[in-house]
């Protein structure tokens, strides 16, 4: 059985570690393409995204077996939960677990957000939310774990926990 509290609490604590020292378009195209390699080297077909908060894409790729219309509807969703809620899409979903709260129970529109794991965001070392990382294609809490093991190897960081999910 999940315990869900305990999942948000070492979500929060991966968002708090894996904070970054720029946001810029090197940035998205370094960090994207270590994404895209880590996939490659692991088999799966997945998609990425990397978007500023006020939407506009700076990284996507979709590998071949993810390039559909349906793996940019979740990057795109997963993206939206993050920047409303400046918390990850799992976060997010762990909390809809334990809360009950929908996605239109917090005001917002089911094709723009969605409470899946996978989009994670991106803040700054000051704490300047600044934007999202989303993929798609792996289980829902795959999609998270993967950008979070990813974000830790690309900043050096040790010790990241993980979240029990069943």
């Amino acid at each position: 059985m999940n315990n869900y509290t305990e999942i948000m609490s070492i979500i929060d604590r991966q968002e708090h570690m894996l904070r970054i020292d720029r946001f810029t378009s090197d940035f998205a195209l370094e960090f994207g393409c270590m994404l895209v390699e880590r996939a490659k080297e692991r088999g799966v077909a997945l998609g990425f995204s990397i978007r500023k908060i006020n939407g506009a894409v700076l990284f996507q790729h979709m590998m071949e077996g993810a390039n559909t219309v349906n793996t940019q509807n979740w990057l795109r969703r997963k993206a939206g939960m993050a920047g409303a809620w400046e918390h990850s899409s799992l976060y997010m979903w762990a909390r809809e677990q334990a809360t009950g709260q929908t996605v239109q129970y917090n005001g917002l529109d089911p094709n723009e957000c969605v409470q899946r794991g996978g989009g994670f965001p991106l803040f700054l070392r000051s704490g300047e939310f600044v934007g999202i990382v989303s993929a798609s294609g792996l289980a829902h809490h795959e999609d998270h774990q993967f950008i979070v093991d990813t974000l830790a190897d690309y900043l050096g960081v040790d010790g990241v926990p993980v979240p029990e999910i069943e």
